[in-house]
Parts: C-alpha cells; sequence; structure tokens
C-alpha cells in the first residue's frame, strides 16, 4: 500500500511539474555580447565616438589604434553594441576628411532619379549622378597608380593621410567579422560609399610600409596593415563586402522590411541594429552609458527609423499582411514605395558595380601602371568571390540579368588565364628582376600545369550561375565574338584615350543577336577542362554544366555541335570523357 501511494504522488508530481512547464514558450536565450574591450579602457560605442571627434589629431590616433587592436582580437569578437552607427559615422566623417570630400553638397540631378531599376548601364560609371558621381571621379583621381608621382599636386595625399584610410578600412573589415557589427555597416550609406571608394585604390606597386621619419606617420606605422600585393585597401573593401554579401539586397526590400518591421527590446537587436533605445531599466545609466546623451534621442524623430508599422495604423496593418516572415519577403509593395524609404541606400549599393567592373578591366585607365597585364590577382579573386555571393540572392537577379557583353567577355578570359608568361597576372619582368620559380620543366607540364586553375574555376562558377538566370544571357555568351585581352591592349595601345569610350558604348548598347557569331574562344576553353587531369576542384563537371546550359538555347547549336565534333574524337580514348559528355552535353541535343 505504501508503495502504491509512493508512485501515485511521483506521478502527480510529474504531472503538475509538466503542466508548469508547458504553461507558456520558454524565454529566448540571451548570447553574450562583448560590447567593451580593454584596449578601450573599457569605453562603449558612445564615448570611443567621441574620441574619434575629437580636435586633437593626437587622440583620434589613439582612438583609432585601440579600435584597430580591439577589432583585431579574434578571441573577443568585439561588438560595436548600442550606439555603434556614431563609431561608424565617426569612421566614415574622418575618412571624408583624409580624401579631402564634402558629402553634404547636396545635387539636385539624384534627387530628381527617382528610377533606381537595374539596367545594363548599372554596370558602367556613366550610370552615377549626384554625390555618388562626384566620389567615383575623386577616389579615382587620388587613389589611383601611382600614388606619390601624380603631377597634379592637389590630388595628393600625404603618407599619414594614406595610411588613415587603410587603418579606416582594415577596422571595416574587422567589424564584419563579427555577425552583429553587419548591420551597422549595411544600414550605414556612408560606410557602403567609402567602401566602393576603396575599391579604386590602385597603389599596388607603392604600397604602404616603410620607415617614416614624421611624428605623423609613426602614430599609424603600427596599424598599417597593407602591404604592396597581398593585403591593401582594395582587398580590404573586398573582404568586408563579401562578408556583408548575404545582407546586401539591391531592390531594398529587405532593408524596407528591417525599418517598417524591426522594433525588439531583445538584447541582439539592440545592440546590433543601428539607432535603437535602451529599455526603460537601462536608460538610467546601468550599462555603462551617460544618460544625459540619450536625452535627445528620445523624440520621435528617432524612433520613426525602425518599427514603423506600429504607428502607421491602417497601412502599418496592410503591410504586415503583405509580410512573410517565414521568407522574409515583402509581396505587392510598389518599388516606388520601398525607394522613397530606402532609396538613398539602394543607390549606393548600385555604386559598387561600377567599381567592380572597373577592377576586372585590364584597360581601366587606373590600372596602367599597376602591372604588365593589367589585373592585380589578389584584388580579381575577391571580386568573382563577391559577384557569386550576390549572385545567389534571388533579390539581386535584376542585376546580373542586365550583365553587359564586355563582363562575360572578361569572364571568358580568365577561363584560359595563364600561370606563366605575360599575361599571367603576376608576372614579373624578368629584365628587372629575377625570377626562380620560372624554370623550363613548368613550360613543358602541359594544360593543368600552366593554367591559373584558380581563376578558371572561379569564372566558370560565375558563368553557371549567371547563365542559369535567364535564355538571353546564354545566348548573349554563346553568341558573343570575343578578343583576348592581350590582343586588345596591343591593338589599342596607340588609341588608349579612345578605347575606354569604345569600352562604354559597348557596355550601353546591345548587340542584335544578327551581328553576332559563335563565340569559338569560348568553347575551345571549356574543351581542354573537361579533359583536364588536375586533383584540384571539379574542371570537367563545371565546364560539361556550362555547356548544358549553352545547349539550351537553339542558336548556340552551332558552337555545341562543333564541341560535340572534338568531344567525340577525345571520347574514343578516354571513358571518363565519354561519361561527362553523354551525361551532360549531348543528351541536351
Amino acid at each position: 500500500m505504501n508503495r502504491s501511494k509512493q508512485k501515485r504522488k511521483t506521478t502527480k508530481d510529474n504531472e503538475s511539474k509538466r503542466r508548469k512547464t508547458s504553461r507558456g514558450p520558454a524565454p529566448p536565450p540571451t548570447i553574450d555580447l562583448n560590447i567593451t574591450h580593454r584596449e578601450l579602457m573599457n569605453y562603449d560605442a558612445t564615448n570611443v565616438s567621441k574620441i574619434l571627434s575629437h580636435t586633437n589629431p593626437d587622440q583620434v590616433a589613439l582612438a583609432l589604434n585601440a579600435l584597430m587592436r580591439a577589432t583585431s582580437d579574434v578571441d573577443a569578437n568585439y561588438c560595436l553594441g548600442y550606439g555603434g552607427e556614431k563609431v561608424i559615422a565617426m569612421l566614415v566623417q574622418l575618412f571624408d576628411d583624409a580624401i579631402e570630400f564634402d558629402a553634404n553638397e547636396e545635387d539636385d540631378n539624384e534627387l530628381n532619379n527617382t528610377n533606381l531599376e537595374p539596367t545594363v548601364a548599372t554596370w558602367d560609371g556613366s550610370s552615377l549622378n549626384g554625390k555618388h558621381k562626384r566620389w567615383r571621379k575623386i577616389c579615382r583621381e587620388k587613389l589611383a597608380s601611382p600614388l606619390v608621382s601624380s603631377s597634379d599636386p592637389n590630388l595628393l595625399l600625404t603618407e599619414s593621410n594614406v595610411k588613415m584610410l587603410d587603418i579606416i578600412i582594415a577596422i571595416f573589415r574587422n567589424l564584419s567579422y563579427v555577425g552583429q557589427n553587419l548591420r551597422f555597416l549595411y544600414h550605414s550609406e556612408g560606410a557602403l560609399r567609402i567602401l566602393t571608394g576603396a575599391l579604386y585604390y590602385r597603389g599596388y606597386s607603392s604600397g604602404g610600409g616603410g620607415n617614416e621619419e614624421r611624428s605623423g606617420d609613426e602614430t599609424y606605422s603600427s596599424l598599417n596593415a597593407s602591404s604592396s600585393h597581398n593585403s591593401n585597401m582594395c582587398v580590404h573593401a573586398l573582404q568586408t563586402l563579401i562578408n556583408i554579401a548575404p545582407l546586401i539586397d539591391i531592390t531594398g526590400k529587405q532593408l524596407f522590411i528591417d525599418r517598417v518591421f524591426l522594433e525588439s527590446d531583445a538584447k541582439e537587436v539592440i545592440h546590433s541594429v543601428p539607432d535603437q533605445q535602451l529599455p526603460p531599466a537601462d536608460e538610467s545609466g546601468e550599462d555603462g552609458t551617460d544618460s544625459n546623451v540619450n536625452t535627445s534621442e528620445k523624440n520621435g524623430e528617432q524612433r520613426a527609423k525602425y518599427g514603423a508599422s506600429t504607428y502607421l495604423g491602417f497601412g502599418g496593418m496592410y503591410l504586415s499582411k503583405q509580410y512573410d516572415s517565414k521568407a522574409e519577403t515583402l509581396n505587392n509593395i510598389p518599388n516606388s514605395v520601398v525607394w522613397d524609404t530606402v532609396g538613398y541606400q539602394v543607390r549606393a549599393l548600385l555604386a559598387i558595380f561600377p567599381a567592380l567592373s572597373a577592377i576586372l578591366d585590364p584597360d581601366d585607365v587606373t590600372t596602367m601602371n599597376t602591372s604588365s597585364c593589367g589585373w592585380h590577382r589578389p584584388s580579381v579573386q575577391a571580386v568573382l568571390e563577391l559577384l557569386t555571393a550576390l549572385v545567389e540572392n534571388p533579390d539581386n537577379k535584376g542585376v546580373f540579368l542586365c550583365t553587359p557583353d564586355v563582363m562575360l567577355h572578361r569572364l571568358t578570359d580568365m577561363l584560359f588565364m595563364p600561370r606563366l608568361g605575360p599575361e599571367s597576372m603576376e608576372y614579373v619582368e624578368p629584365e628587372s628582376n629575377t625570377v626562380t620559380r620560372v624554370v623550363a620543366l613548368k613550360l613543358q607540364m602541359g594544360y593543368d600545369a600552366t593554367i591559373d586553375s584558380d581563376m578558371r574555376d572561379r569564372s566558370c562558377d560565375l558563368l553557371i550561375r549567371i547563365t542559369d538566370l535567364s535564355t538571353l544571357l546564354k545566348r548573349k555568351l554563346g553568341m558573343a565574338s570575343s578578343m583576348s585581352g592581350m590582343a586588345r591592349r596591343k591593338n589599342d595601345e596607340s588609341t588608349r584615350p579612345t578605347s575606354s569610350s569604345l569600352i562604354s558604348k559597348s557596355i550601353l548598347s546591345d548587340e542584335s543577336v544578327s551581328s553576332r557569331r559563335m563565340n569559338v574562344r569560348l568553347y575551345d576553353f571549356l574543351l581542354p577542362m573537361i579533359s583536364s587531369v588536375s586533383l584540384k576542384g571539379d574542371a570537367g563537371a563545371a565546364a560539361v554544366r556550362l555547356l548544358s546550359n549553352l545547349a539550351q538555347v537553339p542558336e548556340n547549336k552551332a558552337g555545341i555541335l562543333y564541341v560535340e565534333r572534338k568531344l567525340i574524337r577525345k571520347a574514343g580514348s578516354d571513358p571518363h570523357i565519354a561519361k561527362l559528355a553523354c551525361n551532360g552535353i549531348f543528351n541536351k541535343l
């Protein structure tokens, strides 16, 4: 009897515990955020921004030193936290002051341009206007190569200013490795603008470093993280954009969703989204912030930037019905409504593509003295990685549907980029430098040893993703006449001032299908990829997939038959080629 009573008692206790635990959902777990750092003397973002705005340049240098060390601490994962947008704004202001740019100057042309739909011209600098046009011009003039030997003294930047620019971009790069800092960077139009400006840096040959004698240069010598080749301002900016790429949306709808629906008292939102308000319990300064600083931010103007649906009445109700929280999409909302709210942000995002196109252009004016081939390999690698990350987002489909012919030509050139010789991206002139790694044996090792396989695989993967978007892009790639970059430079060497205008004209105008020819060079570049025996990646499968995409368009039938004749000859002696060809290409015919 005692045992049965004890069992009944235990079952009742278990049922009561279950009822207590099942009354409501458990609170979401909180994460520990390091919003202070010992290098910053445990100051919060608000106080750090005050030091960055100091009129004493030594105090600013100390703050930049400390911020650089704090963001470089991989164990701390430093997060800007509440008020982090003030630090970003001050870094942007320091960058503008160092390069002597007035971001507050208004331009009527920019305000009148309300249509932000991407076009073919989006990839060219002629599509920019207003502030972004002025910004592109000044960055190309002051950050072009060579930096110090510029003939115009008004465009010269001191070594101290160049290092400050480099440090700010390096801080942005370090901040982007912590997920809680991404929205501070992405929601800042100024941060996106200076990252775009850093993409025009071409001082690879001059580089950073060195032992400076001036006190201002010594102040920043410990922070100079750039080298002349693999690590510089341009590469740092590209790495930052790669980390932000999952958030980038050319349509602006994700930014609009954040502005309309994002409002929460959770620690993750308060310390990772700009322009937030602390809960009433924390406004007394218990979190280390000064309560007097936030008195001017407790008005409706501050609150209007996020959580707009809560005070829009029936308009907020309508927006809530159009929002799919699981897919994070917003339907049946006109673009004009989105652009009225976040149009300035969309303009900053669209300004990135002309800068990326300039890096991939070996004939760009700013790359004339960079290298013999005109390309900077680490920058090109990062651009291909960034474009691949952006094309994966369906919201960015519109800008890639407008990919110009010249961009397809440049990606085609990289399918057969040599590792050695004058056309390689890392070519070193033997007349003025000792080249020890180039031996005659390497030149006799065949295709896999003489081709830059990394560039080939990255460009092929990007072409696959681009041609997956539409039939028009498949036709443009398979039927575009192409000429190698080296031959184009030799033909246009005597008329270099007009070559850029011709390229711009080809970007802005689409050729008719009747004037196109079979892109023989593309098919010739893909054939050796199929027969490649390299163990690095699966180049053969990638080439077959790209050819399969091209085979879906009837206009590319001549090119596919051209490949078919050569593949049949090779498939008779190699069963691997026969398997790839029959499963991937021939079944599309």
